[in-house]
């Protein structure tokens, strides 16, 4: 999968990004708000990425949000079909030198519209943790409406956001 905007391009990702995964999952924003996946190094990363293509769902997964202006990876849009839910979710995440400049809005517009286009969904969900403020926001202004917080995933309470087409 491949899109494209003015600013970004999102793409699958590929195992020789672990690199870059690697930081973005030991940024302390992302263990804070996401999770922390406890990997130590670019091979355990690199290792985790294949386990993650081993599993993929054709056109669900992770995928690499680019800078076009410098070819530079600088976050991650997730559109994932979990066991437990009827709808795709929706996710994102960036490293510092990717917030704050509306990169994170414009790539989640686009994996909305490929949600949308590609699985015929009428929602998508996204989650938070509930102090996770920042985030809820730019669901917000994406036109996402706060549904409640509840237990769906991992036995955490998160702040549940729909998005209807």
């Amino acid at each position: 999968m491949k899109l494209e905007s003015e600013r970004l391009i999102i793409r699958d990702f590929e195992i020789k990004d672990a690199a870059f995964y690697f930081d973005l999952f030991n940024d302390p924003d992302w263990k804070r708000f996401i999770n922390d996946k406890k990997l130590k190094s670019v091979a355990e990363t690199a290792e985790f990425l294949k386990k993650m293509r081993e599993s993929k769902l054709e056109g669900l997964g992770y995928f690499t949000v680019i800078l076009k202006e410098t070819n530079e990876a600088i976050g991650v849009s997730t559109a994932l079909k979990r066991d437990k839910l009827q709808f795709v979710d929706i996710g994102y995440g960036f490293l510092p030198k990717g917030r704050g400049k509306g990169y994170a809005q414009e790539a989640t517009k686009l994996i909305i519209e490929f949600v949308h286009d590609t699985f015929k969904q009428e929602k998508v969900l996204a989650f938070t943790m509930p102090e996770n403020k920042n985030s809820q926001k730019l669901l917000q202004k994406l036109g996402f409406k706060f549904i409640g917080n509840k237990v769906i995933i991992e036995n955490k309470e998160d702040a549940v956001f729909e998005y209807l087409f």
